[in-house]
């Protein structure tokens, strides 16, 4: 499988749950968001009322309203009569959404170890060593979505609602900025895959202290190349000549 295609399979799961009980502006808002993060919509694309509601089949008022959640939870700018815009987020917009998931992401596993269920552990296992082989081959993307998944699911098993849904709406901000990392140190690829194990083994010995700094200290190694590649990213856009624009002679 390609890195592309799995990517898309793991967004596709993002939020693991069945979308027959929930109301279709519900389940368009949920797919335009998997898009954005899976690179359908890329920053700066203007996502159109008609084009969506011929996709699900529908009229435009429930594409309307999927359109406010989805501006809500800050992938999109709606405008009237034109659609809704991908957002471009700043290299301080992605550090100020990293600053956040640092804490929320910290909080929510050291609450999983404390109340996760051991009948989850081996699927824990599972999830953590395929996301810690694919980040040692520096497949990140792929590597990402599932940690991303791994974390949702250990906050939904803690039982906090309210956890799981701070979680899911930051990190989902963050894992879209994750199109720009790239962990081309092999000794930051190691100390990654051993965080990841140091997780899952504090939450499986009830170790709520070390499940946070784990956590914590995951996301603060993904902050110190990410904001800086997408800084890079930002300049060299800012360099390009716009479409359309006179050159000086």
């Amino acid at each position: 499988m390609s890195d592309s295609k799995s990517q898309e399979s793991s967004v596709a799961d993002l939020d693991g749950g069945d979308e027959r009980d929930l109301p279709l502006d519900a389940v368009i808002a949920r797919r335009l968001v998997q898009d954005i993060i899976g690179g359908v919509y890329p920053p700066g694309h203007w996502i159109r009322e008609q084009e969506v509601a011929s996709r699900y089949g529908t009229s435009r008022t429930p594409v309307r309203n999927a359109f406010r959640q989805v501006e809500r939870e800050g992938f999109i700018l709606v405008r009237p009569w034109r659609g809704a815009k991908v957002l471009e987020l700043s290299a301080d917009d992605t550090r100020y959404v990293l600053d956040m998931l640092e804490a929320v992401y910290g909080v929510a596993m050291r609450i999983a170890a404390e109340t996760v269920d051991a009948s989850h552990f081996d699927e824990l296992e599972q999830m953590c060593e395929e996301a810690c082989v694919l980040v040692e081959r520096n497949s990140l993307q792929e590597s990402n979505a599932i940690a991303f998944q791994l974390g949702r699911r250990l906050s939904r098993w803690s039982g906090s609602a309210f956890v799981h849904d701070v979680l899911n709406r930051v990190g989902s901000l963050a894992l879209w900025q994750h199109r720009f990392l790239d962990f081309d140190v092999p000794a930051a690829r190691h100390r990654q895959a051993e965080l990841h194990r140091g997780l899952v083994a504090a939450i499986k010995g009830r170790d709520g202290a070390r499940a946070e700094a784990c956590a914590r200290e995951i996301v603060a190694l993904t902050r110190s190349f990410l904001v800086p590649r997408v800084q890079l990213q930002s300049n060299a856009e800012a360099r390009a000549p716009r479409k359309g624009a006179k050159r000086k002679v």
